[in-house]
């Protein structure tokens, strides 16, 4: 049990080895071997993030943030980007652990899933998601050079974003959104013209982060068929083989509310070299695969700042007094931090599955057809729903804090500021939702039905099996939902998708809780992850009869210790 009395600031814990959510989900869905290997890139990330990462990430954001600098002294266009000193250290520290290069790790005992990267960027998360977003572009740039690059671009450059030698070593970066485009991709107008070997592209890009990044991917338009199926995605190197600059203009950098860490521009192309990707009908297919790894990064970057979050308003509960008692020991407190915890938990039985199918499809190449649909549908919902934990989270924290979690010195302000980006970028909230109708209407509805029926039949414990049959209950419920959503119009289907998708998570979260609770009972005994199951039916499933008004749920003090300080129950 997590004896929170111990440490003054959440910053004197090791945010690996002090969080038994995330150690728990690493011993069980990495094997003994993978762990033994990458473990202690855990530990010390967690003791980066918690220390030197995290302290250097308020400099950035308070005095630090990068500034572009467009002229050398003899009046030469250079368009350089300015970085503090500690923000750079804290790149050599971050890319590192291996947060990138662990997936292309040729020297580990067997394939390294992307489980691993997922952890070291989750820790990252929790100090700076400034940062955290140019790691995020730089495994989504990998992931498509892997997947579709030529071998001599994998040679070339795959080689340098997987490189641990800070000489070789180069960041990368995904530029998509146009002005008059944003989550509409197809009016992409930035022109691609062959020349050679490569391509001349030309236009604007409108919101570009990590700009200044060595090796970029980009959309631009290869032919006048309409729409996305016009669009090639192209390698756009920011130096040349021969050594000279690309022709790409940094016009200027955002001035944005949170996130400063990371340098997002303006980008102009002026017959900047570009080198075709695959097949030049194909961009649009492969920016997508770039995108689900980014919402797979950006569903963890909120499920961290809701941990952090956490951390922070427990140890403020049982410090700060109010009355003459810690605050912690009020019943609205406690249920605030109950609350939290239990959508943490609830976010990491979603996530889990999520990147353990990503990990099937992807990197073992044994996922079947209806695996990758389910893992499309879980990379929208977790984004989503995960997406607004952040921010949720973090708000409830600096409500606990009172005036002093407005204030700059604690880090509430940040860590809200910073989530806010998560629900906009790799696509808002309804963009999300349209991806799951997208994917319903492909047949999905049956592959997520049966994926939910086939974990549900896995509970032999005949403790849990009222709970089994509560919630065969549910996606009974669920099955018939979709069928007769299924027989609405377009129009109508897109007007209730949101709705739809929030009972998918919530049904999904609830099954693969139960499924982690009989883990634990088989493992060890423990009945904790059931009571976190009653608490989330409560706070979804079960909520909208007298909104928990009279069937109020009081905590014990040993439940409250058990739940939020991981004891047993």
């Amino acid at each position: 049990m997590l004896d929170y009395t111990k440490w003054k600031v959440a910053n004197d814990a090791n945010w690996y080895t002090d969080d038994p959510i995330l150690t728990r989900y690493a011993k069980r869905y990495l094997s003994e071997t993978v762990m033994q290997y990458v473990e202690h890139s855990f530990v010390e990330t967690g003791r980066l993030a918690a220390g030197p990462i995290d302290t250097r990430a308020v400099h950035t954001d308070r005095d630090g943030a990068p500034k572009l600098i467009r002229y050398n002294r003899k009046g030469e266009e250079i368009n350089e980007i300015w970085y503090n000193e500690g923000y750079l250290q804290t790149v050599k520290d971050g890319y590192g652990t291996g947060v990138v290069a662990y997936r292309y790790d040729l020297n580990a005992p067997e394939t390294l899933p992307f489980f691993v990267n997922s952890i070291l960027l989750y820790l990252l998360c929790e100090a700076e998601t400034g940062f955290a977003c140019p790691v995020t572009l730089s495994q989504s740039a990998a992931f498509v050079l892997e997947k579709f690059g030529s071998e001599e671009q994998k040679r070339t450059y795959l080689s340098r974003l997987a490189s641990l030698n800070w000489d070789t070593f180069a960041q990368g970066a995904t530029f998509l959104t146009e002005i008059q485009g944003g989550s509409d991709v197809g009016a992409t107008e930035t022109k691609a013209v062959k020349q050679g070997n490569h391509y001349l592209l030309t236009g604007e890009k409108w919101f570009a982060s990590n700009c200044d990044a060595e090796i970029a991917i980009t959309l631009a338009r290869v032919s006048d068929q309409p729409g996305t199926r016009g669009l090639g995605l192209f390698l756009m190197p920011r130096t040349l083989p021969d050594g000279n600059r690309n022709r790409v203009t940094i016009r200027r950098l955002k001035d944005k509310l949170g996130v400063r860490a990371v340098a997002s521009g303006e980008l102009i192309l002026n017959n900047a070299v570009g080198y075709l990707i695959g097949s030049e009908s194909e961009g649009f297919k492969y920016m997508a695969e770039a995108l689900n790894v980014s919402r797979i990064d950006t569903a963890l970057g909120g499920l961290a700042v809701a941990r952090r979050a956490f951390l922070e308003a427990m140890l403020y509960a049982q410090q700060r007094s109010a009355f003459g008692h810690p605050i912690v020991s009020y019943p609205m407190v406690q249920e605030t931090l109950v609350d939290i915890i239990t959508e943490i938990e609830a976010g990491w039985a979603v996530s889990a599955q999520m990147i353990r199918l990503f990990d099937q499809v992807h990197t073992y190449g044994t996922g079947t057809a209806a695996d990758t649909t389910v893992m499309r549908i879980l990379l929208s919902l977790a984004k989503y729903r995960l997406s607004e934990l952040g921010v949720s989270a973090a708000k409830q924290a600096m409500e606990m804090h009172g005036g002093n979690g407005y204030i700059e010195e604690y880090p509430l302000a940040r860590l809200l500021r910073d989530a806010l980006v998560n629900p906009i970028w790799e696509g808002s909230a309804n963009v999300q939702a349209l991806e799951v109708l997208k994917n319903l209407q492909k047949g999905g509805s049956q592959s997520f039905v049966a994926a939910l029926q086939s974990t549900l039949a896995k509970i032999e414990r005949v403790e849990l099996h009222d709970l089994r049959d509560e919630l065969h209950g549910h996606i009974h419920r669920l099955s018939e939902i979709l069928a007769e959503y299924g027989q609405f119009d377009g129009y109508r289907q897109s007007a209730g998708i949101k709705k739809l998708v929030n009972l998918m998570y919530d049904v999904f979260a609830a099954v693969h809780l139960l499924e982690e609770s009989q883990y634990d009972f088989i493992q060890e005994g423990n009945r904790r992850r059931v009571r976190i199951l009653s608490h989330w039916l409560k706070m979804t499933l079960k909520s909208e009869a007298d909104r928990g008004i009279l069937d109020l749920e009081i905590f014990s003090p040993e439940e409250f210790q058990a739940i939020t300080a991981f004891g047993r129950i």
